[in-house]
């Protein structure tokens, strides 16, 4: 009996660790969708204001996001 107990707990911590890793990679691929959509936006408004800094700083930022993936 005392070796369920501990088989079950065990199983628990086991879906536990597991949904707990589902939520962090669910919410980091949030984020990094987010953060593509929103470099994007600024390259383009970069492009129309002719800011070249600025055009730089998030073609770079958005090459970063695209190389950590």
């Amino acid at each position: 009996m005392r070796h369920n107990v501990r088989t079950v707990n065990q199983l628990r911590t086991f879906i536990n660790t597991i949904n707990n890793l589902s939520a962090d990679l669910i919410c980091t691929e949030a984020i990094t969708t987010h953060n593509r959509r929103l470099y994007e936006q600024y390259i383009e408004e970069s492009l129309v204001e002719r800011d070249k800094e600025k055009f730089e700083k998030y073609t770079t930022l958005l090459k970063d996001l695209d190389n950590n993936e």
